[in-house]
């Protein structure tokens, strides 16, 4: 893959980034939110992997950017908890906590107005221009294996203990990274059981439903809400 590939990449992933922060900002749409999660994850793995040979150490997101995912995230999870709670009020035919509705609708404000008072340029092209400014001439298939090796190595690590709530989450993380480059990726230096995107997609979406149901425990938590 040369350059102007590699960089046709990440402008399509930008165009749908910037597309999606204005929508962000005026309504915080859970739909919008989640898609503009999913083009900042696919930026973040496709970076891990044409920077995998990089020696100047790993590949990040501009702070700006990352930043701004991690407000839209928990505003996101705000929204599944208040979703989920009124899904059970109903079918148990209960009356809504709204005490505790009353201090998820404050929290959310409080994450909107931080991403607000972020994104007051509203636009990522300094963070878009300084990736582009950064991306390797080529992709190399020796950069490729590398990128595998790294993710299928801590995919084994992360295996040995998937009773903890954590290493479960990593290994949603590495299957993503592999998920959204599988294009890229030599089939025949895959193991079977992370070789088909059906498989992959399955997998991460489970996965991605049991964190789901970890952070709407959290929000339960007085834990969570003294700090």
């Amino acid at each position: 893959m040369k350059q102007k590939e590699i960089t046709g990449i990440v402008e399509t992933l930008f165009k749908t980034i910037n597309k999606l922060l204005p929508k962000i900002l005026k309504e915080f749409n859970a739909d919008d939110i989640h898609y503009f999660r999913i083009a900042v994850k696919k930026l973040r793995a496709f970076l891990r992997l044409v920077k995998a040979n990089d020696k100047e150490g790993k590949a990040t997101l501009p702070k700006q950017l990352k930043t701004f995912y991690g407000y839209i995230g928990i505003i996101r999870n705000v929204q599944l908890q208040k979703h989920a709670i009124f899904k059970y009020v109903t079918e148990y035919k209960i009356e809504q906590p709204k005490t505790y509705i009353q201090i998820l609708d404050e929290e959310k404000s409080y994450w909107e107005k931080q991403a607000a008072d972020l994104m007051t340029d509203n636009s990522f092209k300094d963070n878009e221009h300084g990736i582009l400014k950064k991306l390797p001439a080529k992709l190399e298939k020796s950069t490729t294996k590398r990128f595998l090796k790294t993710r299928l190595t801590g995919l084994k690590a992360q295996l040995k203990n998937m009773k903890e709530d954590n290493p479960i989450h990593t290994v949603r993380k590495i299957l993503k990274d592999i998920l959204y480059n599988l294009h890229y990726l030599v089939p025949e230096h895959l193991p079977k059981p992370v070789s088909k995107e059906e498989d992959l997609k399955l997998l991460t979406k489970q996965l991605g439903d049991f964190r789901d149901k970890c952070i709407q425990l959290e929000l339960l938590s007085d834990e969570y809400w003294i700090r």
